[in-house]
Parts: structure tokens; sequence; C-alpha cells
């Protein structure tokens, strides 16, 4: 008895010195077990100082986090870093079109490491599901992913500025819009097959108002294949519609580059989408610089809409230079971590969910950033404390992130459950659970 109770004090002990060696250099620490100094994220963030000019840096453990996040505008400089994006999640989804899980409302804020997630995205192709809706400048997001079905991000403030840098980006329809200056460094943007099967959707929708220089600015990214089913275009104008606009509103001049971007399979080859036929095309900046395959071959943009550009080197250049963006602002003055090497790429699990196909079913999901050596492990059951395991891959390539697995579909009021293991190295994720029978085979529950 002595020796149990000897070993349960240390392995207290070393609980403790792990959460304080992560907590060093950090204001406060969240933690759902207790472990830190708040269990909520929101409560970390309210008690907080208002009005700082450095940042006020919260350590975030591991865990789902569940419920709507808004900081304040008062509360400036905060600085919410998660254990791991992976493992560490914002996720609030109500179904009310336009609910964001997360608000930023104070100027100089930084994300690190964290996953945002609108719950309803899982379920439904619509309504509005935003993750992420920003309406204040100089906001960075760093290794985060943001996950959701339509408009995962809005970058809502016109004439401010956010920076997105090896981010992971999901949704089905204008799934990252708004009127800020928004640039995207070294970013996976994924472009999800709806649940519906639509066959063609639409990646940004950008409402850059008239009169700003920069709209959004993709630069060094990413647009994986996804399974097939829906095709994109890189965007369409919002707020370009004149018969929208009401008496003396003028018409935004939208804008959205990308450039050395490679594009997937998916990618639409007319490039560029309208709003409708009454949309002004000649206040409209939708252009490429050198897009590419997969392979590293250059896209044949020869089918491309007329009025969109592809811009030569000089044209290029001043996207590339974070003064002429930015302005006065250096997101990497304050924020030091940006200067670093990109993180290695984690394995997180993404839209692992089933759909029907002749009779039986896939069960579709992705990874959040291409890598090889990834192994995928799926277990079944016929409950969630029987599962075994049923099938397994492991990646081979660096430029795929869409994967499934076959399934059989289960007969009458019968469910099977399953769960998804990645794994690499040392580094170890695990999905949610997937409960499938014939009546939410399109709208998987989930626990």
């Amino acid at each position: 008895m002595m020796i149990m109770k000897r070993l349960s004090t240390l392995i207290t002990l070393l609980i403790l010195i792990s959460t304080l060696t992560k907590a060093a250099g950090y204001d406060a620490v969240v933690a759902k077990d207790g472990s830190g100094k708040y269990t909520s994220i929101q409560e970390a963030i309210n008690s907080a100082p208002d009005g700082r000019t450095t940042p006020y840096k919260i350590f975030i453990k591991s865990g789902t986090y569940t419920g709507q996040l808004i900081i304040p505008a008062s509360k400036t400089f905060i600085e919410l870093i998660g254990e791991d994006v992976a493992t560490t999640t914002i996720a609030y989804g109500d179904g009310r079109p336009g609910t964001p899980a997360v608000i930023v409302n104070a100027d100089d804020c930084m994300m690190m490491n964290l996953t945002l997630e609108n719950t309803q995205g899982r379920i439904a192709d619509g309504p509005q599901s935003l993750a992420i809706r920003t309406n204040s400048d100089r906001l960075v997001f760093f290794n985060c992913r943001f996950v959701s079905g339509q408009d995962t991000v809005l970058t809502n403030k016109a004439g401010s500025r956010n920076y997105f840098k090896d981010c992971y980006i999901d949704g089905n329809t204008d799934f990252i819009y708004g009127a800020a200056t928004a640039v995207f460094d070294n970013c996976v943007i994924y472009c999800r097959d709806r649940i519906d099967a639509l066959k063609n959707s639409y990646l940004t929708a950008a409402s850059t108002p008239a009169g700003q220089t920069y709209g959004q600015v993709y630069r060094n990214c990413l647009i994986p294949s996804n399974h097939g089913i829906t095709n994109y275009t890189l965007g369409r104008p919002w707020q370009n519609d004149q018969r929208a606009l009401p008496p003396g509103r003028k018409p935004v001049e939208n804008k959205v580059v990308f450039l050395n971007t490679k594009m997937g399979t998916n990618i639409l080859p007319v490039g560029w989408s309208v709003w409708n036929e009454k949309t002004l095309t000649n206040l409209i900046t939708n252009a490429e610089y050198k897009t590419q395959k997969f392979d590293g071959t250059p896209v044949d943009i020869s089918k491309r809409i007329a009025w969109s550009k592809q811009l030569t080197d000089a044209e290029a250049k001043p996207y590339y230079d974070n003064t002429q963006l930015f302005g006065n602002w250096d997101p990497f003055a304050v924020w030091k971590d940006l200067s670093k090497k990109s993180p290695s790429p984690s394995i997180a699990i993404g839209n692992f969910r089933a759909r029907p196909t002749d009779g039986s079913a896939v069960l579709e999901f992705n990874s959040s950033w291409p890598q090889k050596g990834v192994t995928y492990t799926l277990y079944k059951g016929a409950d969630k404390a029987s599962l075994k395991k049923a099938d397994q891959l492991t990646t081979k390539t660096d430029t795929t992130i869409a994967y499934q697995f076959k399934a059989e579909l289960p007969s009458g009021n019968q469910s099977a459950y399953y769960v998804l293991k990645a794994s690499k190295g040392k580094a170890v994720v695990m999905s949610d659970t997937l409960e499938v029978n014939a009546a939410n085979m399109m709208r998987p529950k989930r626990n």
C-alpha cells in the first residue's frame, strides 16, 4: 500500500513538473483538467488586463474547449498559444446563420497552435458557419487550423490587416471572405467536397472596399485536390453585384491574388467566377502569378476567364513586400516566433465522415498538411467499447491530403462505429468516434 501511495505521489509530481515547465514564460495557463489557473479560455481572456501594449501570453493545454470565444476590444495584445494544433481545439456551432466560433474585436492579437472549428460545418454545407470573424487590426495567426463549411474565415474590417502563416483552412463555399487586407503565407487551403455532392463551388469571396490597395494575398500556398466530388473556382466577388447596392453606396473593388500557388485538379480551368450577370468585372482584381501543379509544372491558364490577370514579375513584386501590404506594421517585430522556420507539419485529421456509394459506403478524411509516412489505422465496432482494427494505409506522397476507406453500409437500424488513428514517429492523433447507419449517412453523429 505504501509503495502505491508513493507511486501515486510521484506521478502527481511528474504531472505538476510537466505543467510548470510548459507554463514557464506565460502569464496564464488554461487546462480542462484543472492543472492550470483557468479551465476556460474565455475566463483567462476576461481576467487579462485591459489596454496592453505588450503580449499577454495565455498557454492552452490540449483539449476541446466548447463554447463561443470572444476577445473584447479592450483586451489588446492577447496571445493564445495552444499546446498542439492537432489536439487543442476551440469548437462551437449553434446552427444560426453567421454565428462565429471565435470573434476577435481587439487589435494586436495573436493565435498559435490552435484549431478553431464551427461544428455546424460537420453536419451540413450551410448556413454561414464561421470558425472566426475578425473585426480588428494587426492580427496574426500562426500554425492554426480553421475548420467549417460555408464562410469559415471572415476578415471583416475594411482597412485592417490580418496575417496568416503556416495555417490550414478548409470549407465548401466562399470560405475565406471579407474586406480586410489578409495575407496568407505557406498555408494549405482545402476546398472540401460538399455533403450534398454539389458539383461546383467557390473558394474566396473578397469584398475589398473602393480605394483599398490590397485585399486577399496568397503567397506560396497549397490548394490540394479533394475527393473529386466538388470542383471550385478561386473565388467570386462579394458585394460587387450592382442589383444589391443600396442608394449612394459605391460598389466594392474585389481584390484576390494567388502567387506561386500549387493547385490541385479540383480548381476549374476558368479560374474565377462572377457573382451574377450584374457583376462589375472592370472593378475586380483577380490575378495569379506562376500558378503550378503539384509536380511543379505550370498550370494551363489558357481557359482562364477573360477579365482575370496573369501578373508579370514586376507586377508581382509589390505583393512580396510587407511594407507595401501592411504599411507601418511589421508582424514579425512583435511576434518573433513568426521568423522561425515553418513548424513540422501536424498529422491532424480533418473531415472524417461517411458517404454512401453503390449500396456501400466510403469513410472520407483528410490530413491537414500533406506529408509522407503518416499511417492511418481504422478501427470499427458494433459499439464504442468494442472497436477493433479494420484497415490501414500509409501515405506515400507529400502532394495528397484526401484519403478514404471502403466500408459496409449497416443494414436496417444497425449502426457501426469508427475511430481513425493517425501516427508518425512518436506523434499520435485520434479522431472523434464516427457513428454510421442508414439514416445518418450524410449527417453522421459524433461524440
